[in-house]
């Protein structure tokens, strides 16, 4: 009986590893995230609000916040085309549902830090014009509280 308990112990304690080990990153608690968070709850119809930040040694631009997870997957195509060029992408994605504006990130000195996305729900003929322009309003509200890259991975 007791070789039977241990055995049990062992295996539930060998689950709650395995849970452990496949649980998603913890959020952060940092700037960017405080911002993210605080955004979202101003602005109810925002779907996704994500940040991709340079590196600390410049070699990319992961998600260091967001409301969907994927924190620290590297900056796309679409991403560095944004940062690199300053020119804003937008289109609804391949399902439909959503409108997708990704925009340069800049400091509060005006330097690119990273890349900003605001997705907010479409449905076929929703003004595209008028989402732009409330993401761009997002983006106007944030930057002047970005003192740098290196502040928004800092403890919030």
């Amino acid at each position: 009986m007791r070789a039977l308990s241990l055995l049990t112990l062992a295996f539930v304690s060998a689950l709650a590893l395995c849970a452990q080990s496949a649980a998603p990153p913890a959020k952060p608690h940092t700037v960017a995230q405080k911002l993210v968070d605080e955004t979202l709850a101003g602005h109810p119809d925002i779907v996704i609000l994500v940040f991709h930040i340079v590196s600390a040694d410049a070699s990319d631009y992961p998600i260091v916040a967001s409301n969907i997870g994927r924190y620290g997957k590297k900056a796309d195509e679409d991403d560095l085309r944004v940062i690199k060029t300053g020119q804003p992408n937008l289109e609804v994605n391949a399902t439909g549902n959503h409108f997708e504006v990704e925009m340069a990130l800049h400091d509060k000195s005006g330097k690119v830090i990273g890349a900003l996305a605001v997705v907010y729900n479409y449905k076929n003929g929703d003004d595209k014009d008028a989402l732009h322009r409330k993401a761009e309003k997002i983006r106007a509200g944030l930057e002047p509280r970005v003192a740098s890259a290196a502040a928004l991975n800092g403890p919030a």
